[in-house]
């Protein structure tokens, strides 16, 4: 399964959907966030890692941005890491395959709410 089978992005892709959209409006609030989590997941690469959590990612880069942020950490709402796994691996081809995917359906028939 690549990327572009899943119904969150290439043609499937919906930015009606509410997290969708905060989860774009964390990106350009930020636009070092995906640069750095690749960069950190790099590292772990070379550290002979196959696969990593995006989890431990996003806790590593609060814990890396704590001191330049004035308090605990770059801001990234914990409901963003799908998104995040799956924007990183189809930009960064080198990560392709780094993060374990679940398929995402709209809960409760609801196409609005994905989860």
């Amino acid at each position: 399964m690549t990327t572009s089978d899943l119904p969150l992005f290439g043609d499937h892709a919906q930015p009606d959907h509410k997290l969708l959209s905060q989860w774009n409006q964390c990106k350009a609030k930020h636009p070092q966030l995906l640069p750095e989590m690749a960069r950190i997941a790099r590292e772990l690469q070379a550290m002979g890692r196959e696969r990593y959590s995006i989890n431990g990612l996003f806790e590593i880069l609060r814990w890396e941005t704590r001191h330049t942020t004035g308090d605990h950490g770059l801001k990234m709402n914990n409901n963003h890491r799908a998104f995040a796994a799956r924007e990183l691996m189809a930009d960064y081809p080198d990560l392709d395959g780094f993060f374990k995917l679940r398929r995402q359906f709209p809960r409760g028939g609801n196409p609005d709410q994905i989860h």
